[in-house]
């Protein structure tokens, strides 16, 4: 699976990491490339995923972030740092699921990334999925590697699919 397609289901905040990354381009005086700036906030998130089983999965989050952005000595963007705090519901078939996500993002000057910690976890009275670890995504938004278990990366969501049915 191609992280683009899969983004939004590896901790369900590439608006707020866009959004993010793309604050960070904004010119910075050379007196501000002194030290990182630091952001926060709060995005919802809601959006419907259509690819991961045979229907609809409305997505629901409340994402709660904190970064950092990084420049050199003349106030070019080095890294973006996020923390992600991701909290909400995924429903399908009269079917409601809870959803968390725990993760830190970073972002260089390249587009390349990586994400390290829970980038999702759906319960049922246990664990339904869980990806965590590690994966490293290149420039291009491909993955470069993965460690640990990322089942819904690698389009194993037979158990997330028979939870909402």
């Amino acid at each position: 699976m191609n992280v683009v397609s899969g983004r939004l289901r590896l901790g369900l905040s590439a608006a707020a990491a866009t959004g993010a990354f793309l604050l960070a381009l904004v010119p910075v005086t050379a007196a501000q490339a002194a030290g990182p700036e630091q952001f926060k906030g709060t995005a919802p998130i809601s959006f419907t995923d259509t690819t991961t089983c045979g229907f609809p999965i409305a997505v629901s989050v409340q994402d709660r972030f904190v970064g950092r952005t990084f420049f050199d000595a003349q106030g070019n963007l080095q890294s973006v740092t996020i923390e992600q705090n991701i909290v909400g519901t995924e429903s399908a078939n009269g079917i409601t699921l809870p959803t968390s996500s725990h993760y830190v993002e970073f972002i260089n000057a390249n587009g390349g990334s990586k994400q390290v910690g829970l980038t999702i976890k759906i319960q049922n009275g246990g664990v339904v999925i869980r990806d965590a670890g590690y994966i490293s995504v290149n420039p291009d938004q491909t993955v470069a590697f993965t460690h640990g278990p990322h089942p819904v990366l690698e389009g194993d969501t037979a158990a997330l699919c028979a939870a909402l049915s």
